[in-house]
Order: C-alpha cells, then structure tokens, then sequence
C-alpha cells in the first residue's frame, strides 16, 4: 500500500475495531486483506472489479478496484499498481456549515437546518430540538431553497451530499 486517505483509514479501523493510532507498522495491509477475506467476491489486481462486503447491521461497504496503467509501463510493472475506492453505504458524507455558508452565503442557521434535513430529520424533530416553531423553520428553509437554486427537500439533500467531498 503506498498512499492512504484519511476516509480509508477511518474505513478500515472502523471495520476492523483497529485504533489507527495504537497499531503497529503495516497494520493497514492486514486490515485490508482481512477485509477483502469478508467480501462476496474476490478481484485480481491486474483487473477491475466491484467488491461487497456485507455489513449484519446496514448497508454494505463497496470496493472498487482500478488497475492503473501508463503507457510507458510494461504489462507486468503496470499490474502492480491498484486504486482500491472505499466507499461505506452507511455513513452519510456532509458538508460543513462553514462551506454551505461560503457556497451559498447560508446564514449559520440555514446551514444548520440544512444539514439537518440532509440528516433525515423532519421540520417538527428539528422544531422539538431547537424550540423553533414551524413558521421559523419553514421562513428559513424557503431561503436555504432560495440560495441553493433548490426547491424541494430531495433536491436539497442531493445537493448536500454532493457538496460533501469539499473540505
């Protein structure tokens, strides 16, 4: 393994009930091929291949691994070198306040319920955590709609999660 990003160590120690910090040198090639021992099927790295693994509590964790070639490579140089994309169905990625503030000049409370809806929750489970009222609530959302060229939840949280790769 030469490079890992720092989702895929959260990925693989989450997977693994490893604390990244407290493991030993190589711990995360272990913990990768103890993960792929996991999964439905198996790739070869000379080969692109989707991967699942099966979680008991949720949505699965899907792999994709990208052989990566150059040109001047030859055939055998060229298969020595995979991109393995993690992707965890569980976690839902969000973007911050701070980048729905500077992406739409959201107000910190727009953003916030913004990022709510994206969560899930409705307008009366936000109201009963933030002892806002309805009237409030929905004041703000229409100008969240408004700012993000959105006009209904689904499209709002679409956005959002698109946006959430951004730092």
């Amino acid at each position: 393994m030469i490079e890992i990003n720092d989702t895929a160590e959260q990925i693989l120690s989450r997977e693994l009930l490893l604390e990244a910090q407290n493991c030993r040198d190589g711990w995360r090639r272990d913990a990768l091929k103890r993960l792929l021992a996991r999964a439905d099927s198996r790739f070869r790295i000379d080969h692109e291949a989707w991967i699942t693994v099966h979680h008991e509590d949720g949505a699965p964790l899907i792999l994709h691994a990208i052989p990566l070639a150059s040109p001047a490579m030859s055939t055998q140089a060229a298969s020595a070198h995979t991109m393995l994309v993690m992707v965890d169905l569980r976690e839902r990625p969000r973007p911050s306040v701070a980048v729905l503030q500077r992406l739409f000049d959201l107000t910190p409370a727009e953003a916030r319920l913004a990022l709510a809806i994206g969560a899930g929750r409705t307008l009366q489970e936000i109201s009963d955590e933030t002892r806002l009222s309805n009237a409030t609530l929905r004041s703000q959302l229409s100008s969240a709609f408004h700012k993000t060229g959105t006009r209904r939840q689904p499209e709002l949280v679409s956005l959002l999660s698109r946006v959430a790769i951004l730092p």
